[in-house]
């Protein structure tokens, strides 16, 4: 029974490693391909990963208090031009507000 139980545990180790791994590289990845891997994960994933802390190092980001923010563009609600951060800066201040309202 031992000759069994060993392999099957290294085996299983080994697979929830990779698992883990590629989960932690898709959380460095940009929103569409993390999303596509995420719909891919089975349900049982979310309780058997640790999830929060995988994504609290994944997202820790770089910048500082009082540093800039980095430039970035999106596109106004109406979808029919683009706002860029840049074209504030030394004009106006600019409020970033990051949740969900729902």
């Amino acid at each position: 029974m031992r000759k069994i139980l060993i392999p099957a545990g290294i085996l299983l180790a080994i697979l929830y490693l990779a698992f883990l791994a590629t989960i932690a590289w898709a959380m460095r990845q940009p929103p569409e391909t993390f999303a596509r891997v995420m719909s891919k994960m089975p349900v049982v994933g979310y309780f058997v990963l640790p999830f929060e802390t995988l994504w609290t190092r994944a997202r820790v980001g770089t910048l500082k208090p009082g540093d800039p923010a980095p430039d970035f563009s999106l596109a106004t609600f109406d979808k029919i031009a683009h706002v860029q951060l840049s074209a504030f800066r030394d004009k106006q201040p600019v409020v970033l507000v990051f949740g969900s309202y729902t």
